[in-house]
């Protein structure tokens, strides 16, 4: 008979980091009731998931560029976001968010941070795609600040519950 896998720690570390992002925003959630600006746990429980590592080291550097590339994403979006009327069309939307993309990876890679190239592609594409009317502006700082805060609450969360292993031990079963 196979053998069942445990729960590790870096599994409870997620969970953890997870319930800690959904109780964070649970006070805040339809502050903006009726735009689009309603605060959500879902971009930080998604940060939280992507950021918890084998390491607080890890966790860290993976933190940093995925905070990199959510700035960039979401700074590439609020610039395409400036021809709003343009986006009406779809066939400009589809040639503004291919264009976009490039720029968030050439930026990312010129930085050196190829890591924050799919996280900036995908902040981009929520910006662009998901932006309503005159709180476009304000939308893209609630997501980028909202996965921000998912980042810091993994890496706080991997600091401080035990059973992180050394840098050098490499990635670890969940």
């Amino acid at each position: 008979m196979e053998r069942l896998p445990k729960i590790g720690m870096r599994t409870v570390k997620t969970a953890v980091a997870v319930m800690a992002c959904f109780f964070l925003f649970l006070p805040l959630q339809g502050l903006e009731e009726g735009s689009s600006g309603v605060l959500s746990p879902f971009y930080a429980c998604i940060a939280a998931v992507i950021c918890m590592q084998s390491s607080v080291g890890q966790s860290v550097r993976q933190g940093i560029s995925r905070m990199i590339g959510t700035l960039l994403g979401g700074a590439m979006g609020l610039l395409v976001l400036l021809l709003d009327d343009w986006l009406e069309r779809p066939v400009v939307t589809g040639l503004l968010l291919s264009g976009g993309v490039i720029a968030v990876i050439w930026l990312c890679n010129l930085l050196r941070r190829p890591a924050a190239c799919s996280i900036g592609c995908v902040v981009l594409c929520v910006v662009i795609l998901n932006h309503s009317g005159a709180d476009r502006y304000w939308y893209t700082i609630l997501r980028v600040g909202e996965t921000l805060a998912g980042v810091a609450v993994a890496v706080a969360v991997n600091r401080l519950l035990p059973g992180g292993s050394p840098e050098e031990a490499g990635e670890k079963e969940r």
